[in-house]
């Protein structure tokens, strides 16, 4: 009988839904889960294993002591879960007749192999962008992952990008995969749009650019007062972005709305004529994989303007379903955006072109199908 662990960090953060959807949808009703963070995982319904790799809260010097050295060897000498805590994974495997295990990130993936291994279940290992892109940057990392692609069964990649980093990194080709992630279509409808309204969905973060997206807008709707950009998603940038629009007295025009439930985020979904995400690779290598932000907008119906970025090419069609520009090519973003919300049939005709494909190949079920394949359950 075929069983399947998802090992993950965690199993409730926002920004990773996709995570909670393969637990969902790959083999719902044969499917353990192990994580790091357990909070939020018991909702799922499926047997739990946490604090996976957790560290004791030090009562003194010799504890404090034992988490530092025990932290450095992970960092610098080997990833892989060894002693009690590998025994207690692969207790929980073999208790669970776990066949297969689909680790969520390189980083887990290094942690389990042994655990994995020995249990005799076969180890696939999901990245997702900056663990293929930004970890690697250090030898350590290189040399995890190195230890890691001999003893996996497969490697999956979002994007054609991401899979030839990996395999520029020594990861067997013949061991690759592409798959990106998916969405719930039903969540997504294709409804009227408000002329005008433009969208950008994500973490505020150097990857995304947010800035370069506002500076962009402020160009394309200086001559559109009913130009309005919403911008959902909270991080680090998030302080930066509020004084830059305040420094370009656009307040009127911009909304920073933070992080939002989903049911708000698809309200505004449902009402914009224009997604806009200006990815780049960020100063210290961290790259996108394929933004789920962009194929929720394009199942809504709507055309993206984004970058020759990753994975965004092998589904953003330049011209057809939407316009992609350089990377940190501010100027021809905004000729970009401008164009569009200047020209709404064009806009709208691309939005329902993409729409039926996106819908089609990227919904979860579809998503689950070509991981099913790919692990042979």
């Amino acid at each position: 009988m075929t069983r399947l662990a998802l090992a993950a960090p965690s199993f409730n953060r926002s920004s990773e839904t996709f995570i909670r959807a393969h637990a969902l949808t790959i083999l719902p009703a044969a499917t353990v889960l192990v994580c790091e963070n357990g909070a939020g995982a018991e909702a799922l319904g499926m047997p739990v294993l946490s604090n996976v790799d957790a560290y004791s809260t030090p009562r003194g010097f010799a504890e404090r002591l034992r988490n530092a050295l025990r932290f450095q060897w992970s960092v610098h000498v080997e990833r892989a879960l060894r002693g009690t805590e590998e025994r207690r994974i692969r207790a929980f495997f073999e208790r669970q007749k776990v066949t297969h295990c689909l680790a969520e990130f390189g980083p887990m993936g290094c942690k389990l192999m042994h655990a994995a291994n020995r249990a005799d279940v076969r180890l696939f290992v999901h990245f997702h962008g900056y663990d293929a892109t930004r970890l690697p940057r250090e030898a350590g990392w290189r040399r995890h992952y190195n230890a890691l692609f001999p003893q996996v069964a497969g490697v999956i990649a979002p994007s054609c990008f991401i899979a030839e980093r990996l395999a520029e990194m020594g990861c067997p080709r013949e061991k690759l995969h592409v798959s990106a992630c998916g969405i719930d279509p039903g969540n997504f409808e294709e409804t009227h749009r408000d002329v005008g309204q433009v969208i950008a969905i994500g973490r505020f973060v150097e990857k995304k650019a947010p800035l370069t997206t506002i500076l962009a807008f402020a160009v394309a709707a200086r001559d559109l007062p009913s130009a309005h950009l919403n911008m959902i998603g909270d991080g680090p940038l998030l302080a930066a972005a509020r004084a830059l629009v305040e420094e370009l007295h656009i307040g009127a025009q911009v909304t920073l709305h933070g992080a939002l439930p989903h049911e708000q985020v698809r309200a505004l979904l449902g009402r914009a004529a224009l997604f806009v995400q200006h990815s780049v690779t960020a100063p210290d290598g961290d790259t996108e994989g394929l933004p789920v932000a962009i194929l929720e907008a394009m199942a809504s119906g709507i055309p993206v303007v984004s970058t020759r970025h990753s994975g965004i090419p092998d589904v953003v069609r330049d011209g057809e379903t939407g316009i992609l520009v350089d990377e940190h090519d501010q100027d021809a973003m905004a000729c970009a955006i401008e164009a569009l919300l200047r020209d709404p049939d064009r806009a709208a005709s691309m939005g329902r072109l993409g729409a039926p494909w996106v819908r089609r190949e990227f919904s979860h079920e579809a998503t689950a199908v070509r991981l099913r394949r790919i692990m042979g359950l």
